[in-house]
């Protein structure tokens, strides 16, 4: 079976034909309106075609077996690389829109739960290779740097939009109490009723909000200046001088 298919691929016309239903599902695709990053464009593909047509014609025209065999090698390498940028491309789109569905409802976290898978998916695709070459555990080098890139993305995408919501800002655990609230069902609904009106009035001030957003902002990017000396003394002071 794996001779039958490495022989398969050894046709320079199934590689012309596989390279030309490529450009087909491209030229199908390419007007899809997603933000999409990765994967390919005209360019790339002008770039690919005219090296596919190197060897094409190289294949045809140099007699030597050894220079025919390294042509159909080569549109097999193209072909391949042609596919994974469009795999790339097709993986990153439900990514990329739920980007764009958080940074308008930020306050959803079921949202953040679709960032988050479709996210890592593409990320685990797109440094596949360099996993298997970055001399430690493949498996853990794909979930911390997945981990890092999916989180500097929720990151950009709500800068990039002149948004002033964080990624941890008070209304999206406002949010998530909320959620966690209305699913438990071992809490009193005197109780439930009582928090719900708590966690209403929290969301009301918008100082208060300002001060807790600035804190949870430091606290997930720079979190030793919680523990600034300065800044401590200067808390203590504040502390002292109400007292």
């Amino acid at each position: 079976m794996f001779q039958y298919l490495i022989d398969f691929l050894s046709s320079a016309y199934i590689e012309v034909i596989i390279f030309f239903l490529l450009i087909a599902y491209f030229v199908a695709h390419r007007k899809e309106r997603f933000a999409v990053k990765s994967g390919i464009n005209l360019l790339r593909v002008i770039v690919l075609l005219i090296i596919f047509l190197y060897f094409t014609w190289s294949w045809a025209t140099l007699i030597p077996p050894s220079l025919r065999a390294f042509s159909v090698f080569g549109m097999f390498v193209i072909n391949f690389y042609f596919a994974y940028c469009l795999m790339l491309n097709r993986i990153e789109r439900p990514y990329r829109n739920a980007l764009a569905a958080m940074a308008q409802e930020p306050e959803k976290h079921e949202i953040f739960h679709d960032i988050w898978n479709s996210g890592r998916k593409f990320y685990y695709y797109y440094y596949i290779f360099q996993a298997l070459f970055s001399g430690t555990n493949p498996f853990h080098f794909l979930k911390n740097l997945a981990t890092d890139r999916v989180r500097d993305d929720i990151k950009d995408t709500l800068g990039q939009m002149g948004m002033e919501k964080k990624l941890i800002s008070l209304k999206l655990m406002l949010g998530f109490v909320k959620t966690r609230l209305a699913c438990d069902d071992n809490l009193p609904a005197d109780f439930k009723e009582m928090m719900e009106k708590i966690i209403a009035d929290l969301g009301k001030h918008p100082w208060l909000e300002e001060q807790i957003n600035e804190f949870l902002r430091i606290a997930t990017e720079t979190p030793a200046d919680l523990h600034f000396p300065e800044w401590m003394a200067a808390f203590e002071k504040c502390v002292s001088g109400y007292k």
